[in-house]
């Protein structure tokens, strides 16, 4: 029953909603914390079960995050090392090549048989070398624009360290933190809090592992079938890395990074730009029948729908970062909205439902299914005799039961045995 809406209830509740509206602004204006936060978790969610393997070997907690860190590193010093040189020359040929790519493709355009790519074709191809020619007749780097450059190098090894010092933090005074929270909660519901801790650091770290390992094995994949061993694709390796970058962007990541590849290929003949968009396509059906249900087994578990309304709105708050942190913390918001739905379809299952079952079971007594052997408990007590541990004689009593006669106790055998009288 609904309490009546008295002027102090309603004064509680307009100061809950301004009270949640305010923590919403405020959380708007200093998004950028928030989200460094929400990168350390998600990291401290991704190395969790390595650290954890750790400990089990012997390390401590914080000396298993640090080797972990180690190792990070020292992957990301080797690829660098053997991937930098051959990228950074590709890298520089390819943007040298923009205008030679782009008049290439205006003359297949030119050439088409088609009316539509002949004409929206040329002219999309005229505005892009125009626009770079401006690009490349505008005046040498300003020193302001190197500066602000150079800002951005910095801001960005700023940021990976943040993230690190802040996942280290949050996963040594993990047990602190948890602890803290669900102390708030009444001891009734604790145990349940806790197993939706769990449950959303599960999917957090699951989304996180998985994210990255896509991105690996679209870049591996794709560096394999653009390198010269296949396809033999002009600038095979920083399509391959953009291909495994654009893996992170939610539906259109995949068309992201094939586009480039079909538009470099098409450049050198159809020929090559069809089997390219044969092994994107191919690409795409194998990571959605294998990569991903074996991948994502443990991720977020969002429907579509949720996941497009999840990246509208994180691009709008903090843009394409903003759009891709969306699904983790999307996931987590369907997780606790998921448990409070499910709790009360409990509460209401075992509430009054659950009341008015359990008296009527006590009003009605089931009857006795016909031809079963029933017992009958004696009043009187039996006496027995024996002796205890010292050896004396002692006596017990208690009552006892009196199996029926005859194979039923039915109605029959009860009136036989009422006229012949008790034992």
């Amino acid at each position: 029953m609904t309490p009546p809406m008295t002027p102090t209830r309603v004064m509680i509740n307009t100061a809950a909603v301004l009270a949640v509206i305010g923590l919403a602004w405020l959380l708007i204006q200093v998004r950028s914390i928030v989200l460094l936060l929400i990168l350390g978790i998600l990291l401290a969610a991704a190395i969790d079960p390595l650290v954890t393997q750790l400990r089990h070997r012997g390390f401590t907690r914080g000396q298993g995050i640090l080797a972990i860190y180690a190792g990070i590193l020292t992957l990301l010093g080797l690829g660098l090392y053997l991937v930098a040189p051959p990228l950074i020359a590709q890298g520089t040929d390819l943007i040298n090549d923009i205008p030679t790519i782009l008049s290439d493709l205006r003359v297949e355009a030119l050439e088409s048989q088609n009316q539509f790519v002949r004409t929206a074709g040329v002219r999309t191809f005229d505005n892009a070398i125009r626009t770079y020619a401006r690009l490349q007749q505008s005046p040498p780097v300003a020193p302001d624009t190197a500066f602000g450059f150079l800002t951005s190098v910095v801001g960005v090894l700023f940021t990976t360290i943040t993230v690190m010092i802040v996942a280290f933090y949050w996963m040594t005074e993990k047990a602190i933190i948890k602890r803290v929270v669900l102390g708030r909660f009444p001891l009734s519901n604790r145990d349940r809090a806790h197993a939706l801790w769990d449950e959303i650091e599960a999917k957090l770290g699951g989304w996180t592992r998985g994210q990255l390992t896509l991105m690996v094995v679209i870049g591996i994949l794709s560096g394999i079938a653009y390198s010269p061993l296949a396809l033999d694709l002009r600038f095979w390796l920083p399509i391959a890395i953009w291909a495994g970058i654009t893996e992170l962007i939610p539906f259109i990541g995949p068309v992201l990074g094939g586009a480039v590849a079909v538009l470099v290929a098409l450049a050198d003949s159809w020929e090559k730009a069809v089997m390219v968009v044969v092994f994107v396509v191919l690409l795409q059906q194998l990571e959605g029948a294998v990569l991903v249900p074996r991948v994502m087994r443990n991720a977020v578990g969002m429907t579509p729908l949720t996941v497009i309304l999840a990246v509208l709105i994180g691009n709008v708050l903090n843009g394409p970062l903003g759009a891709i942190l969306a699904i983790p913390v999307g996931a987590a918001v369907q997780v606790i909205v998921q448990d409070l739905l499910g709790g009360r379809r409990d509460d209401a299952d075992t509430g009054e439902t659950g009341a008015v079952v359990a008296a009527s079971l006590r009003r009605t007594r089931p009857p006795t299914p016909s031809g079963a052997l029933t017992a009958r408990i004696d009043p009187r007590p039996v006496r027995i005799e024996g002796t205890d541990a010292t050896g004396s004689r002692s006596e017990v009593e208690t009552p006892a039961s009196r199996p029926p006669r005859g194979k039923h106790w039915g109605p029959k055998n009860r009136r036989a045995g009422a006229g012949r009288g008790a034992d």
